[in-house]
């Protein structure tokens, strides 16, 4: 069923994977090639999108990428269930967490590192419940945002893919991450990054 617009069955709490996408400044150009290339794939994770955007966005990007790729790709709603074979974008405002049954929540607590939706919060919100399941993206972005939660995901023994800052658009969001740890699994181009990812799910 590849290259098919297609939602697989809803998966058990205790198998489903997750790729986080994170970014911030310079990011939707890394996005849209990474998710091109899940299109030419069937989706075996379920793929939740954090980026720091203006609120009022969502609905543009999402129409845009529904358009695009040959994937389902929703508005991330309060209680959503998360399924295998989606594509899920966080709105503008909002914090975004994954509850125990695998539903993600929406919160508007105070603003992390002056971003809201926040990576570090959404990274250590999912690596909890997720523990090795768990494959976090953090790429271009102009502030440290996600080298917190990075720590998180490592220390539950998550997968952590890095943009190379040097090719970033914004190098501070994947320096911070590639500082903050004795070690990530993965720096690689965003030509690398889908291919890099897909080896876990």
């Amino acid at each position: 069923m590849a290259n098919s617009r297609y939602i697989e069955k809803k998966d058990s709490p205790s198998t489903i994977k997750v790729v986080l996408f994170c970014g911030s400044t310079g990011a939707i150009e890394v996005l849209e090639k990474f998710l091109m290339h899940v299109s030419q794939k069937n989706l075996r994770a379920a793929i939740v999108v954090i980026l720091h955007r203006k609120t009022g966005s969502q609905d543009l990007l999402v129409k845009y990428l529904n358009q695009k790729l040959k994937v389902v790709v929703k508005a991330i709603e309060h209680g959503i269930p998360l399924e295998t074979g989606v594509i899920y974008i966080a709105p503008a405002g909002y914090h975004c967490m994954l509850e125990k049954d695998m539903t993600l929540s929406l919160d508007l607590s105070e603003k992390v590192m002056f971003s809201r939706p926040s990576a570090d919060v959404s990274l250590e919100s999912f690596s909890y419940n997720l523990k090795n399941r768990l494959i976090a993206i953090i790429v271009s972005g102009a502030n440290s945002d996600g080298a917190d939660g990075a720590k998180c995901v490592s220390h539950r023994k998550g997968k952590v893919i890095v943009q190379n800052p040097t090719e970033a658009f914004a190098k501070a969001m994947p320096s911070a991450v590639i500082d903050s740890l004795d070690k990530v699994d993965h720096i690689v181009t965003t030509k690398e990054l889908y291919k890099t990812a897909a080896k876990y799910f």
